[in-house]
């Protein structure tokens, strides 16, 4: 026995079967169907399905297959087998016959094929045959027929009948008295009984199955309707999660007790919420509130893994899809006494939108050195193509950061040859402030003072009382790391001068105050009457207007490089544009007004040529931190060519020095840039781009009017920002 695979097709059955080849049977092999003469029955070893037996057997010389497949084999179609329950029901009775396999036969119905077999008939010497009439079937609805014996049967009578006739035996095929035969068998008594049977068996099956159709049909209607609930139950959840987690709350409390009077912040919020749904929703959750309630942790945790998820698999499909990024990377301490590091990704998205994207904190515990950062970025940043698509990186001054030899910033110009270093230009500024305000003793003295003010405060309520009661404004809070916040002290100070001075006055002079009260409100009352503190106080809160402004542009996301390079700029020209003898005396003047004149040691003159000196050196110092600290700016001369500002200039001369500066910094981009310089050219000369506030206003319209293909080369150019 040869064994050949084969794909069979059965009539309600699609299985992958083991067919035995029989050399015996000849044309077997192609067709499926092998007609060979044969005098007697003969019935053949079965072959196995997974749920049909196969038996080939000969009948009335008719070699035949007991069932409905389509035989498929790799060589593609090979033949059809058409379905013939009457042999079926001639080899197995149709009582015999599995429940299953009975419903089965019963929806299919019975066969009506068109006998092709021709009946001879002899009449008056003329030989001539009679062929069947298909049509004989509609008029007889008990007529059935079989394609392989190529005579009519009785279909009641053969799924039915217990007594044996030819209609339910070898078949009927007398075409020339076929109307009587018909006439005489569908009178009979036997004939009616069993088509009487059919009718109620067919009743009683399509009645089950009605039933059964109905079941499902409303099984599946309610499980749709419950699955369509769920969601919308677990809609809210979603949008509690977000809440949270947009307002940075803790989900859970101390104690969560159905009696509790606080159960946290996730519970509460569910609880005020449910009750604002719909009835629809609110009958849901009371039906499976004691099967999922949804107020576990574990599922608050589960929501919490899938939003993140989600958020992150988005930001990654917006990576892979942007030409270039850059990534800010920065290193804190947590509550835990864990030193976590943050990713942040800035990039244009193809819809030209400028983003920053958190990619999270990581731990960095264990291994805080260059190689060990540069491990992390590089496992974070390998699926965004670093090698070609990183072109910035920005860090702060820490030596493991910003080392040019063997820290972070050299290790991954190493693997991404594109990616520039740019100290963070808001830590450069708090570095300018922190070294400008501190050249000497007494500007040393004067912002000890300063922030001891705000924390005298801070460290007592009743003293707030006092503030809230005269001042109506509080003290901003101080923060060691941030320049600004000292800046804002300052300003809240010298606009309520007079004000503070009444609040340490009448602190010192409440008989309820404490002793360390008086004493610190004593102290503080009397530097807000020293000429030199007022006078310090006016000259750095004039120079903190400008420093201030700076910061926050620094700090926001939707500047560009090259406008706060111009904006760095703008900002020494003002502080130098104060280094004059008429902002002197007007600063001094203003100080002479909070409190009294300096006491002159022999003239006036002298006691204000001293503070004319110490005004000059604290306006010097911090030009020259400023310029100290942004010097190396300078490589990022190719901003220039962004500069929309200038385009207008530029159409007469263009910044060939920022075009060099480009070549150089980004050869591994700019392969053409001769291209680059023509389109440039072009946008610079159009009266219609002149006239830009923002760089980016530049890539919306490239990208609305359709021009990326027009001008690719400065297309990429401006994806750098």
């Amino acid at each position: 026995m040869q064994e050949t695979s084969c794909t069979v097709y059965p009539t309600f059955l699609t299985t992958r079967i083991l067919v035995n080849r029989m050399p015996v049977f000849g044309s077997l092999y192609k067709i499926g169907l092998v007609t060979m003469p044969c005098s007697r029955l003969v019935t053949f070893p079965l072959l196995r399905t997974n749920d049909y037996n196969i038996q080939i057997q000969t009948f009335y010389n008719k070699t035949v297959f007991i069932a409905s497949y389509l035989l498929i084999t790799s060589g593609g179609f090979v033949g059809e087998a058409m379905t013939d329950m009457v042999v079926m029901l001639l080899e197995t009775l149709f009582w015999r016959w599995h429940s299953d396999n009975k419903n089965d036969l019963l929806k299919v119905g019975k066969s009506i094929p068109i006998l092709s077999a021709l009946a001879p008939d002899k009449k008056l010497s003329k030989v001539f045959c009679r062929s069947f009439n298909p049509n004989l079937y509609q008029q007889h609805s008990w007529l059935c027929g079989s394609h392989y014996i190529q005579k009519l049967f009785c279909w009641p009578c053969l799924l039915l009948g217990k007594m044996k006739s030819v209609w339910n035996t070898v078949g009927y095929y007398d075409l020339k008295n076929l109307s009587r035969g018909i006439q005489i068998h569908q009178t009979s008594k036997e004939h009616n009984h069993n088509h009487l049977g059919l009718k109620n068996l067919e009743k009683n099956y399509f009645s089950i199955l009605d039933v059964v159709n109905e079941h499902g049909n409303l099984f599946k209607k309610n499980y749709n309707e419950n699955v369509r609930l769920n969601r919308l139950f677990m809609e809210h959840l979603i949008d509690l999660v977000l809440f949270l987690g947009k307002q940075e709350l803790a989900f859970r409390g101390h104690d969560e007790n159905s009696d509790s009077l606080n159960k946290g912040h996730f519970r509460e919020l569910f609880d005020m919420h449910i009750i604002r749904c719909s009835q629809e929703i609110q009958n849901h959750y009371n039906s499976i509130k004691n099967i999922f309630s949804g107020m576990s942790k574990s599922i608050q945790n589960d929501l919490i893994s899938c939003i993140s998820e989600f958020l992150i698999n988005q930001i990654k499909n917006e990576i892979k899809q942007c030409k270039f990024y850059s990534i800010q990377i920065d290193d804190t301490t947590d509550i835990s006494q864990k030193t976590q590091c943050s990713i942040i990704i800035r990039y244009v998205t193809d819809k030209s939108e400028l983003v920053e994207r958190f990619l999270g904190f990581h731990n960095v515990s264990e291994d805080r050195t260059a190689q060990g950062l540069f491990n992390l970025v590089n496992s974070v940043l390998h699926e965004f193509d670093i090698e070609n698509k990183l072109v910035g990186q920005c860090y702060d001054g820490a030596c493991v950061m910003s080392g040019h030899l063997t820290g972070l910033q050299a290790r991954v110009k190493e693997v991404a040859l594109n990616a520039l270093f740019t100290h963070c230009l808001a830590h450069r500024l708090n570095l300018v402030l922190q070294h400008g305000c501190s050249i000497n003793a007494k500007c040393r003295i004067f912002f000890a003072n300063l922030t001891g003010i705000a924390a005298y405060f801070h460290n007592s309520t009743s003293r707030t009382n006092f503030v809230d009661t005269i001042v109506g404004k509080r003290i901003p809070q101080f923060v060691q790391t941030r320049w600004s916040s000292r800046s804002k002290i300052l300003h809240t100070i010298v606009k309520e001068w007079s004000g503070f001075i009444n609040v340490f006055d009448c602190i010192s002079k409440d008989p309820k105050s404490s002793s360390e009260s008086i004493c610190g409100a004593i102290g503080h009352f009397k530097n807000l009457k020293t000429f030199e503190f007022a006078f310090l106080a006016l000259v750095f809160n004039d120079i903190f207007i400008y420093t201030d402004n700076l910061f926050n542009i620094l700090q926001n996301k939707s500047f560009n490089v090259e406008f706060c390079l111009r904006k760095i700029n703008i900002t020494y020209d003002l502080i130098n544009k104060k280094r004059n003898e008429p902002e002197f005396l007007k600063l001094f003047n203003q100080a002479v007004t909070l409190t009294k004149p300096p006491k002159a040691t022999r003239n006036e003159s002298n006691n204000q040529s001293n503070f004319k000196i110490l005004f000059y050196e604290i306006i010097d110092n911090i030009l020259m931190q400023l310029n100290t600290r942004f010097q190396d700016t300078n490589k990022l001369l190719f901003l220039q060519l962004a500069d929309v500002t200038k385009f207008k200039e530029y159409s007469c001369t263009f910044p060939v020095n920022a075009l060099n500066n480009l070549k150089s910094t980004y050869p591994n981009i700019f392969y053409n840039i001769n291209t680059l310089k023509v389109e440039l050219e072009v946008l610079y000369s159009d009266v219609k781009y002149q006239n830009l506030l923002h760089i980016y206003d530049m890539v919306k319209i490239i990208e609305k009017d359709a021009l990326k293909d027009i001008l690719p080369e400065a297309y990429n150019y401006f994806f750098l920002f």
